[in-house]
């Protein structure tokens, strides 16, 4: 900093015994930071700088005082370069910054209020104003692209038994115990990218530990049982299937791999695959809206529009068309993805 502006800012504690001498040399300070910024706006025009009254032009080698002066400046609106990212804004309605708001001084300032005035448009254009915070955290571009290529992939690997000449048929290519390509398929990029769809806007932290999305399945798996029951009891195709299959996946071990909640949520995607219903039963566990509202956020994906489920759905839907025979305990007798 300048030694001779240094010992002149006061203690922010003496604001009010030293303030008019403190407004004078604010004032100073900020006529000196305007005619910088005209020296730098008619460099930037290419044109020489100009003296305030019209003068001659301005050396172009600058003195040292002036040079002191500009890395004061330089140091000062980067400092507040750094508060704006850091959610500071100067006060709304203000007509410019002065020199102590860029030194970080200004106390009481509203926090996120958008800055105005020239100096802060300048700020603005050089990308130093702080840009609003979205509270919606946008889901990844291509996680419906990703999940829908996953299904044609498997659409294609069935294919193969149409081939003339082929050996293959489609009992064989949807066998995991006699096609490893479909394990790979399945475990390996279809569980991945619809995971990647239901995580978004997930509520993973609680109180102890952390949900995961197999929390989230099981609890889907309760909600459903008490909505039926309270409804006489009439289970559909879906619903019957999914619980049971929860209570299937949860009851092959307690230990080991076996209690891996990754596996177990593939597991029970391979059984819906099994089913014929894999999509019905995204469905059946998006119904409950209890259990949505505790573990996804009003901007969660599931949650965002009435077509997110929909879209969701119709991108796993062809899956229904092709015959499966998945193991649920692939991965603790083989674990052979690769």
């Amino acid at each position: 900093m300048d030694p001779q502006a240094g010992p002149r800012l006061p203690n922010p504690n003496s604001y009010p015994t030293q303030l008019p001498a403190l407004k004078e040399r604010v004032k100073e300070l900020e006529d000196a930071l305007s005619k910088a910024h005209e020296r730098i706006d008619d460099l930037e025009k290419g044109g020489p700088a100009r003296r305030a009254d019209g003068g001659s032009s301005r050396s172009r080698h600058a003195t040292p005082a002036t040079a002191s002066t500009q890395a004061v400046l330089a140091q000062a609106v980067s400092r507040q370069q750094a508060r704006a990212r850091g959610g500071s804004g100067a006060q709304a309605g203000q007509k410019s910054w002065g020199f102590l708001d860029l030194l970080g001084l200004t106390q009481g300032a509203a926090a996120g209020a958008p800055a105005t005035g020239p100096i802060s448009k300048k700020l603005v254009a050089a990308g130093g104003a702080r840009a609003a915070v979205n509270s919606v955290i946008p889901p990844p571009s291509d996680a419906l692209a990703v999940l829908q290529a996953a299904s044609a992939a498997i659409g294609t690997h069935f294919a193969q038994a149409a081939v003339a000449g082929s050996s293959k048929s489609v009992e064989l290519l949807g066998d995991d115990q006699k096609n490893k390509e479909i394990a790979v398929l399945v475990r390996g990029q279809l569980c991945t990218a619809l995971s990647r769809v239901l995580l978004h806007g997930f509520k993973s932290f609680k109180l102890i530990g952390r949900y995961h999305i197999w929390d989230f399945v099981q609890h889907a798996c309760e909600a459903t049982h008490e909505r039926l029951r309270r409804a006489g009891g009439n289970y559909s195709a879906a619903e019957r299937t999914m619980t049971g299959t929860v209570v299937e996946v949860n009851s092959s071990g307690v230990e080991g791999p076996a209690n891996n909640p990754n596996i177990k949520f593939r597991s029970f995607v391979c059984s819906g695959l099994n089913h014929g219903l894999l999509h019905e039963w995204i469905a059946v566990l998006t119904a409950d809206a209890e259990t949505m509202g505790k573990f996804y956020e009003t901007w969660a994906f599931v949650r965002s529009s009435e077509q997110a489920l929909p879209q969701m759905m119709e991108a796993i839907r062809p899956l229904a068309s092709h015959k499966y025979t998945l193991s649920l305990d692939y991965e603790t007798s083989r674990w052979d993805l690769h």
